[in-house]
């Protein structure tokens, strides 16, 4: 009976990542607001009362697929945290993060957290809540912030800095301007001279410099 249970439990997960992963997909391509469920059902095989069953608003997808993407970044502060030993260190790997990110599975991380934050400002009543994407969200900001006061006393970056300065200032504008830079080539406008990667490596010098002392 409990092996019973338990494949049924497993393809019921293998069925939700199924839903989110064709919800993803269309998100990246056609944008969250022109999405519909019907769409999410054909795209992931499933018959539409399936997918009300799993996700009984598009919102629910909409709030699971962009608190994953938060996870990937948590994930990947978490192995900085362990990996860098200097405050200098760990800013550069947190911005080749951004930057790399750009090139990975389409720029998925950076375009669809950036579709989710305007989708949510113009949106914000058809959530019934967004609990879990504000807990992910002010966990990085807990880690981010444990990172910096870590090291940044060890002599690499400027004393007279504070976390808030580093954290809100540096850090969060960083991650604005590759959100923002992901929807480049969306529209047809003409090519830039410079590639968005191009752009945000210029930016990381211009932000590190500014932090050495």
């Amino acid at each position: 009976m409990a092996s019973h249970l338990s494949n049924r439990e497993l393809a019921k997960k293998k069925r939700k990542e199924t839903i989110l992963a064709a919800a993803e997909k269309l998100f990246l391509h056609k944008g969250i607001d022109n999405t519909t469920m019907d769409e999410i059902a054909k795209e992931a095989d499933i018959g539409i009362a399936t997918l009300f069953r799993y996700f009984p608003k598009k919102e629910i997808i909409i709030q699971t697929v962009a608190t994953a993407k938060l996870q990937i970044l948590m994930d990947a502060l978490k192995e900085i945290e362990q990996q860098t030993s200097s405050c200098m260190e760990m800013m550069t790997a947190v911005m080749d993060f951004f930057i790399n990110q750009m090139s990975e599975d389409e720029g998925a991380l950076p375009k669809l957290l950036d579709n989710f934050i305007n989708y949510k400002a113009v949106a914000i009543d058809s959530f019934d809540d967004l609990d879990m994407y504000y807990e992910m969200r002010d966990e990085i900001s807990i880690v981010f912030t444990r990172m910096i006061d870590k090291h940044k006393n060890d002599g690499t970056i400027k004393q007279e800095l504070s976390t808030a300065q580093i954290l809100s200032t540096i850090l969060s504008n960083f991650s604005v301007f590759t959100f923002k830079l992901s929807l480049k080539g969306n529209e047809k406008l003409p090519a830039p001279e410079l590639t968005s990667e191009e752009q945000l490596i210029i930016m990381k010098r211009v932000f590190l410099d500014y932090l050495r002392p």
